[in-house]
């Protein structure tokens, strides 16, 4: 491919990936036109299937990467976090940078985003949500059972642990679908993580009845 074709090609999928974005938004994955991509694209249907192979594919292309990613720093935080579990005093601000990344990310990626929490149904990312939960989940759980560890006598709340982890993770999805500016996102996130930590260290831990 000479390196006129080579552009015009990079330059043909960008455009199928920018009318894809618009219309699964619009509609949904089940409900999204191939016929109507392609028309906003200014290409035929021929053209979309030499980049994708069907609808599916055209859908993971938008948000395959940015949601690996993510997942990817949340298990990167957690493996850091687990090891000062146990002795953890929360301060204010302790997780300011954690907020501003994943909010950064977030936003950065923001359609993709919006694409994997409203408009994902009929695909394999529909329970993706579930998977970001499970991956936090189980990492709260190390976490928790750390400090259970330290402090003889208790056990982890586990209906706390499920609770805490939802909230979270609901708090980061309220504030992608109703605000639209990332620093005002940032500043909210930060104050959200400190209330959501101060029950985690307040609330994960209760008496453990079988050790009296």
């Amino acid at each position: 491919m000479s390196p006129r074709n080579h552009e015009q090609s990079g330059e043909t999928k960008e455009l199928l990936l920018k009318a894809a974005r618009a219309e699964f938004l619009e509609k949904g994955y089940t409900k999204a036109s191939l016929r109507k991509i392609c028309a906003d694209a200014g290409v035929t249907t021929g053209a979309l299937y030499f980049f994708f192979k069907d609808k599916e594919d055209l859908f993971s292309s938008i948000v395959e990467k940015p949601y690996r990613r993510l997942v990817t720093a949340l298990e990167e935080h957690f493996e850091f976090d687990s090891h000062a579990a146990a002795d953890y005093t929360q301060q204010e601000g302790d997780h300011d940078d954690l907020a501003r990344m994943l909010v950064h990310h977030l936003y950065s990626n923001r359609e993709a985003f919006l694409l994997l929490l409203t408009r994902a149904h009929g695909t394999s990312y529909e329970n993706a949500v579930d998977e970001v939960v499970g991956l936090m989940e189980s990492s709260y759980h190390v976490m928790a059972e750390q400090m259970a560890s330290a402090h003889p006598g208790t056990k982890v709340n586990e209906y706390m642990l499920h609770w805490l982890t939802h909230m979270n993770i609901d708090a980061f999805i309220h504030l992608l679908t109703h605000e639209c500016d990332e620093a005002k996102a940032i500043e909210h996130m930060s104050q959200i993580m400190d209330y959501i930590v101060t029950g985690w260290t307040k609330m994960i831990l209760i008496p453990d009845e079988t050790q009296k």
